[in-house]
């Protein structure tokens, strides 16, 4: 009832947000946006437990998937879905493949990661961002699971997400890909599994991915940048969270330092694939985000980095009812449609 009721409230008018939440939020010459705001003051008065908070986390899980699924309600429905799965790396795990309304052909694909800071998320939890990004964004979608932490702690979920990317690009006829046009992307924790993918691939010498995607990605495990303390608490993802997070994915701290825990601590980004970074700019994870943006452009990788100044982390999770999240990601489909077309052609 909680998430019904903030769903509606999200799609209030800005003015009437603006007279319920008060005076704009303003930090670095941003502001918040409306909707954001009110989120944040929702969130104040519906809690959500964090999950080291809670014992049981199947029932975690299982939560966040509803939530997610009440959220992204009534989003590109139109769009074909069919559910599969992929080689991992102990054995087969679920995925979900999404192709635009009306496609019959080959289609570029994108190799799609959840997020959920490697302990929550699932192909269910993302299902309305991955619909919305095939419809406006051209391409066909095969979102992936991955071994979750703490049961399968790093590297699991990097073996995972890898194995599944290499099956999906020597069987890409049998997804309806398009030749060598696949390419990888995700948010949060996915967005880092997308980086190591790429990198993990120039590593090995295998096909790498034709492009990448990344939203708001954590890929700096132990990083002390000035965001994570900017915005770690009041922000709609607070830093003891995060924290607990990093435990789950490895117990062991000093490992998160290793590049494919961490992909911005990698030594070399020459040769990754051109590559769309999201940062949002109130969020505690922005400044890892933006860096590896310029460590990308610094290696004369082609980068596109897309600031999203006044939403929060997350922010795609909430496209159906808040209207600026839903903005931004329109730009996101944009920019991934360009990626995916100079990829055919270069292809």
């Amino acid at each position: 009832m909680a998430t019904l009721g903030a769903r509606a409230a999200l799609c209030l008018p800005d003015r009437v947000i603006r007279a319920i939440v008060g005076v704009p939020v303003h930090v670095e010459g941003a502001q918040l946006s409306p909707t954001a705001q009110l989120l944040i003051a929702l969130e104040r008065l519906v809690p959500r437990s964090a999950p080291q908070a809670v014992p049981d986390l199947v029932a975690v899980r299982r939560d966040y998937d509803i939530v997610s699924s009440v959220m992204h309600a009534g989003v590109a429905r139109d769009v074909g879905v069919h559910d599969t799965v992929v080689t991992g790396a102990r054995g087969p795990i679920p995925a979900r493949v999404y192709s635009p309304p009306g496609a019959s052909g080959p289609l570029p694909l994108l190799v799609f990661f959840h997020g959920g800071g490697f302990v929550l998320g699932s192909v269910a939890s993302h299902d309305g961002i991955c619909r919305f990004l095939s419809r406006h964004g051209g391409v066909r979608i095969v979102s992936v699971e991955y071994a979750l932490a703490p049961e399968h702690p790093y590297p699991a979920g990097v073996d995972d997400a890898y194995a599944a990317f290499l099956h999906i690009v020597a069987n890409a006829e049998r997804f309806g890909g398009a030749g060598l046009a696949v390419g990888v992307g995700g948010d949060s924790a996915g967005g880092a599994l997308s980086a190591v993918v790429a990198q993990r691939c120039v590593d090995d010498a295998v096909t790498k991915p034709a492009f990448n995607l990344m939203l708001y990605p954590a890929v700096d495990g132990l990083g002390e940048h000035p965001a994570r303390q900017l915005f770690g608490r009041g922000y709609f993802i607070e830093t003891d969270t995060i924290d607990y997070y990093r435990s789950c994915y490895s117990p062991d701290l000093e490992r998160l330092f290793e590049p494919y825990a961490s992909p911005l601590r990698a030594p070399d980004f020459r040769g990754l694939p051109p590559t769309c970074v999201v940062t949002a700019g109130f969020d505690p994870l922005r400044d890892e985000g933006t860096e590896y943006a310029d460590r990308l452009s610094a290696a004369a990788v082609p980068v596109t980095h897309l600031r999203c100044d006044g939403l929060v982390h997350g922010f795609a999770s909430f496209l159906s009812c808040d209207r600026h999240a839903r903005r931004a990601m329109l730009n996101i489909a944009k920019e991934l449609r360009c990626m995916a077309a100079t990829a055919i052609m270069s292809g």
